[in-house]
């Protein structure tokens, strides 16, 4: 399938890059759109990991603010979420995984512990931005410090360990409305449970 790019220009480049682009793809019938116009907002990559505790049989979650939530529904503006961060100056996604924890949550683990689930595109019509998907038993790991995230990037984040069926009933009621933490909830119900279980 072909693309042809017709002309690209920025329209933003902060926190995120917002482009604009005039294009024609070629259509399943073989022959060439006519040119239209798309936007993509460019954010990098992510990695988002499911933290659980297999022997307490309990999950980690964090609690913060996301003002673009927020806007479209105020009382879902402080989101249940699984940890999550951006891939920074490297594509070291374990590395970057095992940091993530370290600052949300409090744990230091081996990034090799963590169990790869696959990656998602939370929004394709409109961004490019791919989230790594990781699960890791945090039993026998050491809790260094309380988590809450990095006060000099303004994160504010509560973390709060439930147990699996807590959260199971939090995702089957719809109160838990995070795409990356339903992914990683639903793998970890339909498949990794079963396994630690039997």
């Amino acid at each position: 399938m072909k693309v042809e790019i017709l002309k690209t220009e920025k329209i933003f480049e902060g926190f995120m890059t917002l482009t604009r682009t005039l294009l024609r793809f070629e259509k399943f019938n073989g022959e060439m759109s006519k040119p239209v116009v798309r936007i993509n907002v460019y954010r990098g990559d992510a990695v988002a990991i499911l933290v659980y505790n297999a022997a307490k049989e309990t999950f980690f979650l964090v609690r913060q603010f996301r003002f673009p939530i927020y806007t479209v529904e105020p009382q879902d503006g402080w989101t249940l979420e699984v940890v999550a961060g951006m891939v920074e100056g490297s594509s070291d996604l374990k590395g970057t995984a095992a940091r993530e924890i370290e600052e949300e949550i409090g744990y230091r683990i081996d990034a090799d512990k963590l169990e790869s689930i696959g990656k998602c595109y939370p929004s394709p019509g409109g961004m490019s931005e791919r989230i790594f998907l990781f699960a890791v038993d945090v039993s026998g790991a050491e809790r260094v410090n309380d988590g809450g995230g990095l006060e000099d990037e303004t994160e504010d984040i509560r973390v709060e360990e439930l147990a699996y069926e807590q959260v199971f009933d939090l995702v089957d009621k719809g109160e838990l409305c995070d795409a990356k933490s339903l992914i990683t909830l639903d793998w970890f119900r339909y498949k990794k449970l079963p396994t630690l279980r039997s």
